[in-house]
Protein backbone atom coordinates (compact mmCIF):
# COMPACT_ATOMS: atom_id res chain seq x y z
CA UNK A 1 0.00 0.00 0.00
CA UNK A 2 1.10 3.38 -0.35
CA UNK A 3 2.76 5.42 2.53
CA UNK A 4 0.96 8.51 3.25
CA UNK A 5 2.23 11.38 5.18
CA UNK A 6 -0.06 10.12 7.97
CA UNK A 7 1.89 6.95 7.87
CA UNK A 8 5.27 9.03 8.40
CA UNK A 9 3.65 11.29 11.26
CA UNK A 10 2.71 8.20 13.19
CA UNK A 11 6.05 6.35 12.58
CA UNK A 12 8.03 10.03 13.46
CA UNK A 13 5.37 10.70 16.44
CA UNK A 14 4.75 14.29 14.92
CA UNK A 15 1.41 15.75 13.60
CA UNK A 16 0.80 15.02 9.71
CA UNK A 17 0.85 18.75 9.43
CA UNK A 18 4.49 19.05 10.70
CA UNK A 19 5.42 16.20 8.41
CA UNK A 20 3.89 18.28 5.46
CA UNK A 21 6.17 21.38 6.32
CA UNK A 22 9.10 19.60 7.27
CA UNK A 23 8.80 18.01 3.75
CA UNK A 24 7.43 20.78 1.78
CA UNK A 25 9.34 24.09 2.60
CA UNK A 26 13.13 24.67 2.80
CA UNK A 27 12.76 26.10 6.03
CA UNK A 28 10.27 26.81 8.89
CA UNK A 29 10.98 28.53 11.75
CA UNK A 30 8.98 26.09 13.86
CA UNK A 31 10.33 22.85 12.66
CA UNK A 32 14.28 22.54 14.46
CA UNK A 33 17.01 21.30 11.82
CA UNK A 34 16.89 17.79 14.47
CA UNK A 35 13.24 17.36 13.84
CA UNK A 36 13.55 18.26 10.08
CA UNK A 37 16.49 15.55 9.73
CA UNK A 38 14.26 12.60 11.41
CA UNK A 39 10.87 13.25 9.52
CA UNK A 40 13.67 13.39 6.38
CA UNK A 41 14.79 10.05 6.98
CA UNK A 42 11.87 8.49 8.63
CA UNK A 43 9.85 9.21 5.43
CA UNK A 44 13.03 7.79 3.22
CA UNK A 45 13.56 4.64 5.23
CA UNK A 46 9.29 3.92 4.78
CA UNK A 47 9.51 4.38 0.66
CA UNK A 48 8.02 7.41 0.87
CA UNK A 49 6.48 9.18 -2.25
CA UNK A 50 4.59 12.45 -2.47
CA UNK A 51 1.59 13.09 -4.40
CA UNK A 52 2.15 15.70 -6.62
CA UNK A 53 -1.37 16.33 -7.05
CA UNK A 54 -1.90 16.62 -3.59
CA UNK A 55 1.56 19.07 -2.66
CA UNK A 56 0.03 21.37 -5.55
CA UNK A 57 -2.89 22.40 -3.76
CA UNK A 58 -0.58 22.35 -0.39
CA UNK A 59 1.81 25.10 -1.56
CA UNK A 60 0.64 25.95 -5.20
CA UNK A 61 3.71 24.25 -7.38
CA UNK A 62 3.91 21.17 -9.06
CA UNK A 63 7.50 21.14 -8.89
CA UNK A 64 7.94 20.45 -12.20
CA UNK A 65 9.44 23.11 -15.12
CA UNK A 66 8.07 22.16 -18.96
CA UNK A 67 10.83 22.11 -21.64
CA UNK A 68 9.01 22.72 -24.73
CA UNK A 69 11.33 22.15 -27.24
CA UNK A 70 10.64 22.24 -30.99
CA UNK A 71 10.82 19.09 -33.12
CA UNK A 72 10.45 17.53 -36.14
CA UNK A 73 12.72 14.64 -35.72
CA UNK A 74 13.25 13.21 -32.06
CA UNK A 75 16.47 11.70 -33.51
CA UNK A 76 18.15 15.13 -33.86
CA UNK A 77 21.02 14.99 -31.79
CA UNK A 78 21.13 18.32 -30.87
CA UNK A 79 17.73 18.27 -29.49
CA UNK A 80 18.85 15.36 -27.48
CA UNK A 81 21.50 17.78 -26.08
CA UNK A 82 19.17 20.04 -25.04
CA UNK A 83 17.55 17.65 -23.48
CA UNK A 84 19.96 16.40 -21.67
CA UNK A 85 21.64 19.35 -20.13
CA UNK A 86 18.18 21.08 -19.19
CA UNK A 87 17.23 17.75 -16.84
CA UNK A 88 20.95 18.18 -15.16
CA UNK A 89 20.04 21.45 -14.80
CA UNK A 90 16.90 21.11 -13.29
CA UNK A 91 17.69 18.41 -11.47
CA UNK A 92 20.58 19.59 -9.53
CA UNK A 93 17.80 22.44 -8.32
CA UNK A 94 15.04 19.92 -7.19
CA UNK A 95 12.50 20.23 -9.74
CA UNK A 96 11.39 17.34 -12.75
CA UNK A 97 11.89 18.40 -15.95
CA UNK A 98 8.54 17.66 -18.22
CA UNK A 99 9.45 17.38 -21.67
CA UNK A 100 7.49 18.24 -24.59
CA UNK A 101 8.48 17.58 -28.31
CA UNK A 102 6.14 20.05 -30.14
CA UNK A 103 6.03 20.93 -34.15
CA UNK A 104 3.77 21.25 -36.89
CA UNK A 105 1.37 18.83 -35.67
CA UNK A 106 1.13 20.65 -32.57
CA UNK A 107 -0.47 23.71 -34.51
CA UNK A 108 -2.73 21.24 -36.28
CA UNK A 109 -4.16 19.54 -32.92
CA UNK A 110 -4.61 23.25 -31.29
CA UNK A 111 -6.54 24.35 -33.99
CA UNK A 112 -8.90 21.39 -32.94
CA UNK A 113 -8.57 22.07 -29.44
CA UNK A 114 -6.91 18.43 -28.96
CA UNK A 115 -3.94 19.70 -27.38
CA UNK A 116 -3.72 21.55 -24.04
CA UNK A 117 -0.82 23.48 -22.30
CA UNK A 118 1.80 21.83 -19.22
CA UNK A 119 0.36 22.32 -16.10
CA UNK A 120 3.59 23.20 -14.39
CA UNK A 121 5.52 26.35 -12.56
CA UNK A 122 7.33 27.73 -15.44
CA UNK A 123 8.03 26.77 -18.83
CA UNK A 124 11.27 26.89 -21.00
CA UNK A 125 10.22 27.27 -24.74
CA UNK A 126 13.53 26.32 -26.80
CA UNK A 127 12.53 27.53 -30.33
CA UNK A 128 9.15 26.81 -29.82
CA UNK A 129 7.41 29.75 -29.83
CA UNK A 130 4.40 28.87 -32.62
CA UNK A 131 3.69 25.43 -30.70
CA UNK A 132 3.58 27.79 -27.76
CA UNK A 133 1.36 30.29 -28.53
CA UNK A 134 -0.99 27.75 -30.52
CA UNK A 135 -1.55 26.12 -27.08
CA UNK A 136 -2.66 28.83 -25.20
CA UNK A 137 -4.76 30.10 -28.01
CA UNK A 138 -2.70 33.09 -29.07
CA UNK A 139 -2.39 34.78 -25.85
CA UNK A 140 0.37 33.69 -23.12
CA UNK A 141 -0.72 33.69 -19.22
CA UNK A 142 0.73 36.44 -17.48
CA UNK A 143 0.83 34.46 -14.34
CA UNK A 144 2.88 31.72 -16.11
CA UNK A 145 6.79 31.74 -15.81
CA UNK A 146 8.63 31.83 -18.97
CA UNK A 147 11.78 31.88 -20.49
CA UNK A 148 12.46 31.85 -24.67
CA UNK A 149 15.87 30.44 -26.05
CA UNK A 150 17.41 29.53 -28.63
CA UNK A 151 18.27 30.87 -31.97
CA UNK A 152 15.19 31.66 -33.75
CA UNK A 153 11.62 31.31 -32.79
CA UNK A 154 11.81 33.25 -29.72
CA UNK A 155 8.69 34.91 -27.69
CA UNK A 156 8.58 38.52 -27.02
CA UNK A 157 7.92 40.12 -23.41
CA UNK A 158 9.35 37.49 -21.74
CA UNK A 159 12.55 36.49 -19.92
CA UNK A 160 14.90 35.71 -23.13
CA UNK A 161 18.44 34.31 -23.14
CA UNK A 162 19.43 33.49 -27.19
CA UNK A 163 22.14 32.54 -28.89
CA UNK A 164 23.89 34.60 -31.79
CA UNK A 165 24.88 32.16 -34.35
CA UNK A 166 26.32 35.01 -36.67
CA UNK A 167 29.50 36.12 -35.59
CA UNK A 168 30.49 31.77 -35.37
CA UNK A 169 29.03 31.39 -38.87
CA UNK A 170 30.88 34.37 -40.69
CA UNK A 171 34.20 33.25 -38.96
CA UNK A 172 33.40 29.94 -40.27
CA UNK A 173 32.94 31.22 -44.09
CA UNK A 174 36.13 33.59 -43.54
CA UNK A 175 37.94 30.33 -42.13
CA UNK A 176 36.60 28.04 -45.65
CA UNK A 177 37.65 31.51 -48.22
CA UNK A 178 40.80 31.64 -46.15
CA UNK A 179 41.66 28.09 -47.42
CA UNK A 180 41.14 28.98 -50.42
CA UNK A 181 38.09 26.76 -51.17
CA UNK A 182 35.97 28.64 -54.10
CA UNK A 183 33.62 26.07 -54.63
CA UNK A 184 31.59 25.85 -51.03
CA UNK A 185 28.38 24.34 -51.07
CA UNK A 186 25.45 25.15 -48.10
CA UNK A 187 24.45 22.00 -47.00
CA UNK A 188 20.50 22.20 -45.15
CA UNK A 189 17.21 20.59 -44.25
CA UNK A 190 16.06 24.22 -43.24
CA UNK A 191 13.08 25.14 -45.16
CA UNK A 192 13.33 28.98 -44.28
CA UNK A 193 16.85 28.81 -44.99
CA UNK A 194 16.52 32.37 -45.67
CA UNK A 195 15.93 33.70 -42.12
CA UNK A 196 18.88 31.58 -40.50
CA UNK A 197 22.36 33.11 -39.58
CA UNK A 198 24.07 30.65 -40.86
CA UNK A 199 22.36 30.79 -44.26
CA UNK A 200 22.80 34.73 -43.82
CA UNK A 201 26.42 34.45 -43.50
CA UNK A 202 27.06 32.21 -46.20
CA UNK A 203 25.45 34.16 -49.22
CA UNK A 204 26.70 37.69 -47.58
CA UNK A 205 30.52 36.00 -47.62
CA UNK A 206 29.73 34.23 -50.60
CA UNK A 207 28.61 37.35 -52.44
CA UNK A 208 31.35 39.63 -51.12
CA UNK A 209 34.33 37.00 -52.34
CA UNK A 210 32.68 36.91 -55.92
CA UNK A 211 31.78 33.54 -55.71
CA UNK A 212 28.70 31.35 -56.72
CA UNK A 213 25.91 30.21 -54.46
CA UNK A 214 25.44 26.66 -54.43
CA UNK A 215 22.83 25.43 -51.92
CA UNK A 216 22.32 21.64 -51.33
CA UNK A 217 18.73 20.51 -49.60
CA UNK A 218 18.92 17.41 -47.44
CA UNK A 219 16.92 15.24 -45.26
CA UNK A 220 17.48 15.55 -41.73
CA UNK A 221 19.81 12.69 -40.00
CA UNK A 222 23.06 11.61 -40.98
CA UNK A 223 22.00 9.11 -42.80
CA UNK A 224 19.76 11.18 -45.29
CA UNK A 225 23.29 13.31 -46.02
CA UNK A 226 25.29 10.38 -46.33
CA UNK A 227 23.45 8.86 -49.57
CA UNK A 228 22.46 12.38 -50.93
CA UNK A 229 26.23 13.57 -51.30
CA UNK A 230 27.21 10.61 -52.84
CA UNK A 231 24.78 10.78 -55.20
CA UNK A 232 25.38 15.01 -55.29
CA UNK A 233 28.88 14.19 -55.99
CA UNK A 234 28.02 11.57 -58.67
CA UNK A 235 26.48 14.14 -60.87
CA UNK A 236 27.64 17.60 -60.28
CA UNK A 237 31.54 16.39 -58.94
CA UNK A 238 32.63 17.61 -56.02
CA UNK A 239 32.39 20.63 -53.90
CA UNK A 240 36.10 22.48 -52.61
CA UNK A 241 33.84 23.04 -48.76
CA UNK A 242 30.64 22.17 -47.77
CA UNK A 243 29.12 24.08 -44.99
CA UNK A 244 26.48 22.11 -43.08
CA UNK A 245 23.58 23.53 -41.44
CA UNK A 246 24.15 21.27 -38.24
CA UNK A 247 26.44 18.79 -36.89
CA UNK A 248 24.14 15.80 -37.57
CA UNK A 249 24.46 16.64 -41.16
CA UNK A 250 28.32 17.00 -41.07
CA UNK A 251 28.74 13.86 -39.75
CA UNK A 252 26.50 12.50 -42.73
CA UNK A 253 28.06 14.31 -45.29
CA UNK A 254 31.69 13.31 -44.08
CA UNK A 255 30.99 9.77 -44.33
CA UNK A 256 29.37 9.73 -47.46
CA UNK A 257 32.45 11.89 -49.18
CA UNK A 258 34.41 9.35 -47.39
CA UNK A 259 31.89 6.55 -49.29
CA UNK A 260 32.92 7.64 -52.87
CA UNK A 261 36.82 8.11 -51.77
CA UNK A 262 36.80 11.67 -51.39
CA UNK A 263 39.32 12.80 -48.77
CA UNK A 264 38.28 15.24 -45.75
CA UNK A 265 40.31 18.12 -46.30
CA UNK A 266 41.88 17.30 -48.49
CA UNK A 267 39.41 17.14 -51.78
CA UNK A 268 36.71 18.39 -50.13
CA UNK A 269 36.45 20.56 -46.64
CA UNK A 270 33.86 19.89 -44.30
CA UNK A 271 32.01 22.58 -41.21
CA UNK A 272 29.03 21.73 -39.14
CA UNK A 273 27.54 23.79 -36.23
CA UNK A 274 26.34 23.09 -32.79
CA UNK A 275 29.37 21.83 -31.25
CA UNK A 276 28.28 18.25 -30.41
CA UNK A 277 30.76 15.83 -28.86
CA UNK A 278 30.71 13.32 -32.02
CA UNK A 279 32.53 15.60 -34.52
CA UNK A 280 35.81 15.42 -31.96
CA UNK A 281 35.71 11.17 -32.65
CA UNK A 282 35.74 11.01 -36.33
CA UNK A 283 39.39 10.20 -38.00
CA UNK A 284 39.52 14.28 -39.05
CA UNK A 285 37.53 15.58 -36.21
CA UNK A 286 35.16 18.01 -37.80
CA UNK A 287 35.04 22.36 -37.49
CA UNK A 288 31.90 22.97 -36.18
CA UNK A 289 30.54 26.29 -34.73
CA UNK A 290 29.61 25.60 -30.98
CA UNK A 291 26.79 26.40 -28.74
CA UNK A 292 27.22 27.21 -25.42
CA UNK A 293 24.09 24.84 -24.40
CA UNK A 294 25.05 24.31 -20.63
CA UNK A 295 25.71 28.56 -19.97
CA UNK A 296 22.26 29.06 -22.34
CA UNK A 297 20.06 26.63 -20.32
CA UNK A 298 21.75 27.22 -17.22
CA UNK A 299 20.58 30.76 -17.35
CA UNK A 300 16.99 30.09 -19.17
CA UNK A 301 16.71 27.49 -15.56
CA UNK A 302 17.71 30.36 -13.03
CA UNK A 303 15.62 33.08 -15.23
CA UNK A 304 12.64 30.87 -14.55
CA UNK A 305 13.39 29.47 -11.00
CA UNK A 306 13.78 33.17 -10.51
CA UNK A 307 10.24 34.39 -11.71
CA UNK A 308 8.57 31.77 -10.09
CA UNK A 309 9.63 33.20 -6.68
CA UNK A 310 9.43 37.08 -7.87
CA UNK A 311 6.53 37.00 -10.38
CA UNK A 312 6.97 41.02 -10.55
CA UNK A 313 11.30 41.27 -11.56
CA UNK A 314 12.02 43.41 -14.57
CA UNK A 315 12.32 41.33 -17.69
CA UNK A 316 15.73 39.75 -18.57
CA UNK A 317 17.29 39.39 -21.84
CA UNK A 318 20.52 37.48 -22.78
CA UNK A 319 22.64 37.14 -25.48
CA UNK A 320 25.25 34.55 -25.99
CA UNK A 321 27.55 34.05 -28.57
CA UNK A 322 28.56 31.10 -30.43
CA UNK A 323 32.02 30.27 -31.35
CA UNK A 324 33.51 28.83 -34.18
CA UNK A 325 36.15 25.84 -34.09
CA UNK A 326 38.34 25.24 -36.62
CA UNK A 327 39.87 21.18 -37.00
CA UNK A 328 41.26 18.93 -39.18
CA UNK A 329 38.06 18.55 -41.27
CA UNK A 330 38.60 21.60 -42.72
CA UNK A 331 42.24 22.53 -43.08
CA UNK A 332 42.07 23.67 -39.16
Amino acid sequence: MRVTIRDVAKAANVSHATVSRALNRASDPFISDATRNRIIETARQMGYQPNRAARALVTGRTGQISLCLWTENIHNSYQWNVTHVAHAVMQSRSYELLVNLVGYKTLELAEKNLVSPPSVDGIICYEAAPALGAMFGGALPAHLPIVTAGTYNLLHGVDRVAIDLSEGSFDAMRHLIGQGRKRIAYLTNDKSVNKDPRYIAYVSSMNEAGLPLEIIETPSGRAGPRLLIGQYVAERGAPDAIFCHNDDIAIGAYRGLRDVGLGVPEDVAVVGCDGLEDTEYLDNPISTIVQPLARVLELSCEYVLARIDNPDRPIESTVIKSKFVARESSGG
